[in-house]
Parts: C-alpha cells; sequence; structure tokens
C-alpha cells in the first residue's frame, strides 16, 4: 500500500512537471502577446485622440461630471494655522 502511495506520487509528479514545463511557456506567450495587443490598441487610441483636424475647436467640458467628481473627492479639511516666528 505504502509502495503505491509513493509510485502515484513519483508519477503525478513527473506528469505535472512535464505539463508545466511544455504547457506554462505556452500560456505565458498568450499572455505576453496579449497584453502586447492591448498595449499597441491603447497607443493607437491616444494617437487618435491626439490628432486633430487643424482649426477644430472641441469643447470637452461636462459640469455634470465635474459635479459628481466634486462630491466624491474630498480634499481634506481646512486647518487654520498660525505663523511661528
Amino acid at each position: 500500500m505504502l509502495f503505491r502511495v509513493i509510485i502515484y506520487t513519483i508519477l503525478i509528479y513527473y506528469v505535472f512537471k512535464l505539463v508545466f514545463r511544455y504547457l506554462m511557456p505556452l500560456f505565458i506567450s498568450k499572455q505576453a502577446r496579449k497584453m502586447q495587443k492591448r498595449q499597441e490598441n491603447a497607443h493607437e487610441e491616444y494617437i487618435n485622440r491626439k490628432k486633430k483636424e487643424e482649426g477644430k475647436v472641441t469643447v470637452e467640458y461636462d459640469p455634470e461630471k465635474q459635479k459628481r467628481n466634486d462630491k466624491d473627492s474630498h480634499g481634506g479639511e481646512y486647518v487654520d494655522y498660525e505663523e511661528i516666528k
């Protein structure tokens, strides 16, 4: 019985070792490609946003959004101070 447990443990160890040796590099390279693609898309979006037609005026002010941001962000409390000489 103990011999079977040891054999199964060793067998499972080598199976995991082989699986991780061959599958983990594939998984990591796939994730790296996915991250690179996201970065390229973000860069293209940034470039396209920066390119604006010359002479075209756009207003990006939204008072409702600014009111919500002012309510949500508390800059802290005002504290009086006394100058020490």
